[in-house]
């Protein structure tokens, strides 16, 4: 059963390597299933055995990349303890941001307009609600507050991340840690100690 589900899992990664190619250099419209079973390099009865048709395929992959999006993305940094030094947090926002940069090649297709979806807005939606339960949880006093705060929060670390893509691509992992920290540092009333 093991070996099953390693080969299925490879013939995942498969198909979508052989997305994210078609993807770069076409339109969405304009892909054949022929395009997808060449480039992902298996035949169509194995396509068919995973997605009805080129839409399904899109909507799964989206689908699952915003489900693991916003379940693995730990919105904790919005509140740092009291005792967090500024190397404590830093260190913990390294390992939030480090799932994102190994698939950062994958968002990039996903938000690519060959898609033709918006899941870039999509991400930045879930992720502000994601914010709202969060501010929800500790503060119940104004809510047309907490949804404007929820959205800004969202919309700048999505724009962090879509700036770190394409404007700064060979930015490390722990310089987009700082410049979060000097952006929240800026806009909100977090104090980091830098030293315990």
């Amino acid at each position: 059963m093991a070996t099953e589900d390693l080969r299925v899992r490879k013939t995942k990664l498969t198909i979508q390597k052989g997305f994210a190619e078609c993807i770069s250099k076409k339109t969405f419209s304009k892909l054949t299933i022929q395009d997808l079973t060449q480039a992902m390099m298996i035949n169509k009865s194995t396509f068919y055995k995973y997605y009805q048709d080129k839409y399904d395929l899109r909507d799964t992959m989206v689908q699952e990349t915003l489900k693991s999006f916003v379940q693995y993305l730990n919105i904790s940094f919005l509140n740092p303890s009291k005792s967090d030094t500024l190397a404590h947090y830093r260190n913990r926002l390294i390992k939030i941001l480090l799932p994102i940069f190994h698939h950062k090649d994958w968002l990039n297709v996903l938000w690519s307009t060959n898609l033709e979806l918006d899941v870039f807005n999509e991400m930045q939606t879930k992720l502000a609600q994601k914010f709202k339960t969060h501010i929800l949880t500790n503060d119940h006093h104004d809510e047309k507050f907490n949804n404007l705060q929820a959205n800004l929060y969202s919309a700048s670390i999505m724009q962090i991340l879509k700036w770190w893509f394409y404007e700064s691509p060979t930015s490390s992992v722990e310089n987009i840690a700082d410049i979060i920290i000097k952006c929240l540092k800026n806009s909100t009333n977090i104090n980091l100690k830098e030293t315990n």
